[in-house]
């Protein structure tokens, strides 16, 4: 398999510590969306003290020119919200027709540990939180952008003991979920991917079926290297997986990929179709964010042949 499928944005990072209009220490992990003839991304922000919120960045072009928001979408600590005491991390977004809302899948973290929240928004200027969709240990949670038989479907990562594989349930109201499916199970032995594993951006759906990016850990004398593999995932089942890439296709090359707060790290939470061609927002050593593209009919063909 080739494993050069993404090219990284020559302007990368594309938004640092440094470019925020506060101070701060990270900026990662975005959600992102194509709306009003703007890219929106949702950063993960991390301050001084160690506390993650969520806010709203805005370009033309999803490259340069950001206007980010001093006060963020999604802020901890709200009195109403006690387990995002410690954070609001990591958010995927994902427009859902029906509802004609996006809906914000992210990580809240409290003393209870790392759970799944909820919230929705229409204009990205407010947000009307849920709350709680899966109780901790449970993160990367991605929903899906389609019905299957009258009801939704997400993909998650609950923490069994050390065992981290993506999961799935389904739910007809967005509140109540059920019927668990163990879709893609964490490597083995030696395997890229072995450590653990977590669904990316939320899933694209393809001619070929709903293509998945996500992301796979591996330990090397202590020290745990996070790489980005893909799958593709049935139509109708998406918790069935027609095909899953073998190795690693992107890594920690760059400069500021391999040094950080957390060096050798990239972690895709974003993602676009434009043009043909995929736009993959990641986090990069757990402190700046970036930005490759690749040919989805490529990325595709890298899995179906």
């Amino acid at each position: 398999m080739k494993t050069r499928l993404f090219e990284r944005s020559q302007s990368n990072p594309i938004i640092s510590p440094l470019d925020l209009p506060f101070p701060a220490a990270a900026v990662l992990n975005p959600g992102a969306i194509e709306h009003k003839d703007e890219i929106i991304l949702l950063l993960r922000v991390e301050d001084h003290a160690g506390y993650s919120n969520i806010h709203v960045a805005r370009s033309p072009n999803g490259i340069d020119g950001w206007k980010i928001e001093t006060e963020p979408l999604l802020r901890r600590g709200q009195q109403r919200w006690r387990y995002e005491q410690w954070g609001c991390e990591d958010a995927r977004v994902t427009y859902l027709a029906e509802e004609d809302c996006w809906y914000i899948t992210y990580t809240a973290y409290s003393p209870a540990g790392a759970a799944v929240a909820l919230a929705r928004t229409r204009d990205f200027k407010t947000a009307e939180r849920i709350g709680l969709i899966f109780s901790p240990n449970n993160k990367d949670a991605v929903l899906f952008s389609e019905k299957f038989d009258g009801r939704w479907a997400v993909l998650h990562r609950p923490d069994a003991g050390g065992i981290e594989h993506i999961w799935s349930a389904y739910s007809p109201d967005l509140v109540h979920w059920g019927e668990p499916h163990c879709v893609l199970p964490e490597g083995a032995g030696a395997a890229w991917d072995a450590v653990k594993v977590g669904a990316g951006p939320p899933p694209v759906l393809t001619e070929h079926g709903w293509l998945l990016i996500y992301h796979g850990v591996k330990g090397y004398g202590g020290h745990l290297v996070y790489r980005v593999g893909i799958a593709l995932l049935e139509t109708a089942r998406p918790h069935k997986v027609i095909a899953r890439s073998p190795s690693w296709i992107f890594q920690a090359e760059a400069p500021y990929e391999l040094s950080g707060l957390t060096p050798n790290v990239v972690f895709p939470t974003g993602l676009l179709v434009r043009d043909g061609r995929l736009w993959m927002y990641y986090g990069a050593a757990d402190t700046y964010t970036c930005l490759a593209t690749a040919d989805l009919e490529e990325v595709v063909a890298s899995l179906v042949g």
